[in-house]
């Protein structure tokens, strides 16, 4: 008659083998984790998480112009082309300026002026 009781041998087998198991679901857990890690470190991926962030920082309309300034890069050619000479960096930051308070009067209601 053979015993219920499973050999000290057999035990040790299993336990072994429990390990390895448990060993390579970990290595499988750790390779998964790196690819993750990878795919949110891509350029794509970290300038669409600085745009969210801009956006929910009231920000968006500077993640609008990085997606602009990728999607075009002749803008952004253009506007080196610009801010090339001293003479032009001047105008432009004036006309920046300009845009920029123009934008700030059109956010704000009315009757936050008075």
């Amino acid at each position: 008659m053979s015993s219920p009781v499973p050999s000290t041998s057999r035990q040790r087998d299993l336990q072994i083998e429990v390990l390895r198991l448990r060993a390579d679901y970990q290595r499988l857990a750790w390779k998964r984790s790196a690819c993750q890690l990878l795919s949110q470190m891509q350029p794509a991926a970290l300038i669409g998480q600085t745009r969210d962030q801009l956006g929910s920082a009231g920000l968006g309309w500077i993640g609008t112009g990085l997606g602009l300034l990728r999607r075009y890069p002749m803008v952004l050619s253009l506007l080196g082309s610009v801010i090339g000479t001293p003479k032009r960096r001047r105008l432009a930051l004036k006309a920046a300026l300009i845009a920029g308070l123009v934008w700030l009067g059109k956010r704000k209601p009315p009757s936050d002026l008075a």
